[in-house]
């Protein structure tokens, strides 16, 4: 069991994955994403839940993946490890070799029953203990009711009392579950509590730790966090705004296309979905772009990329 290491407050960037056409991960350009993420998140998740569609490598690959982005990060800022698999052990074996490469933590989403239906209080808590009492690392839950169990409040403040869970992603953009939450897992002292974009500021205020979202969403949410730490909340509300309509209006593609999509828009290419799944359509993305530029993210990017080196990235 490791020993007890509190994560970070702030933005917690989720590394979408770069794919070629013939379904291999763009190892220049998850690295150049690496880089972004590094320059202004307090922590990186990588190959985690919901946006990484880590679903589709397998084991041996998430292995390679996740070694090489450790070194790319170089300890720049912590790091989340994606671990996630319906198996406790194979939970377990993941998070080992998370830890030889020199992640930090190890993020797990609270999963479904193996028969697909939502896993009880009391299967969810014999799943972490048993991940917990042989993981190398600290845990960090993930609450992601499209993948996983929707865990309602007592059962993820059960889990959080898990000696080796120290932290919290929850999903459910639910006010008043945040604010029981920020009051009963991260101010009872149990663990940390993260949440959305969208929730980000709201969780701030309430006692929270902050949130985890995938880019170009990190952009915003760092100058929230910023503006919230200098005591500036007008500042801090001003750059929350931006998260009312986006990604919300592109929603029907899902977080991960909008995403890329997104920071395809600003001069990172990331790609398109893994194949076969179809990137959003082109009118749509000119919408997004559109948008985008109204919101002037470009001059926002910590170290903006110059659109030519980046998509002309070898593939």
């Amino acid at each position: 069991m490791p020993t007890s290491i509190t994560p970070p407050t702030g933005v917690i960037g989720a590394a979408l994955t770069p794919f070629t056409p013939d379904g291999t991960v763009n190892r220049d350009r998850l690295d150049d994403l690496l880089d972004l993420l590094s320059g202004h998140c307090d922590a990186i998740s990588v190959l985690g839940a919901e946006v990484t569609e880590y679903q589709v490598l397998g084991l041996r690959e998430r292995q390679q993946i996740l070694s090489g982005a450790l070194d790319t990060v170089n300890k720049r800022v912590p790091v989340l490890a994606g671990v996630s698999h319906a198996s406790a052990a194979e939970v377990v074996r993941l998070a080992e070799h998370a830890a030889s490469a020199g992640a930090d933590f190890a993020q797990v989403l609270i999963p479904r029953h193996p028969g697909g239906n939502p896993a009880s209080t009391t299967d969810l808590v014999t799943y972490f203990e048993q991940i917990a009492a042989a993981s190398p690392l600290p845990i960090i839950a993930y609450h992601n009711p499209g993948q996983g169990t929707d865990a309602d409040v007592a059962t993820m403040v059960e889990l959080s009392t898990i000696d080796g869970i120290v932290g919290f992603k929850e999903s459910s953009r639910d006010l008043i579950k945040i604010g029981r939450l920020c009051a009963e897992i991260d101010e009872a002292g149990h663990a940390r509590y993260y949440t959305t974009m969208q929730a980000l500021l709201t969780t701030l205020t309430l006692g929270g730790s902050g949130a985890m979202m995938p880019p170009p969403g990190t952009i915003v949410g760092s100058r929230v966090v910023a503006a919230y730490r200098n005591g500036d909340h007008a500042l801090a509300a001003q750059w929350q705004k931006h998260f009312r309509t986006f990604p919300a209006v592109w929603s029907k593609y899902g977080l991960t296309t909008t995403m890329k999509a997104a920071m395809g828009a600003l001069g990172y290419d990331v790609g398109a979905p893994a194949a076969p799944f179809q990137p959003m359509p082109e009118h749509d993305a000119a919408r997004l772009a559109q948008h985008l530029e109204s919101l002037d993210l470009t001059a926002a990017l910590p170290n903006p990329a110059a659109p030519d080196t980046v998509k002309g990235a070898t593939t």
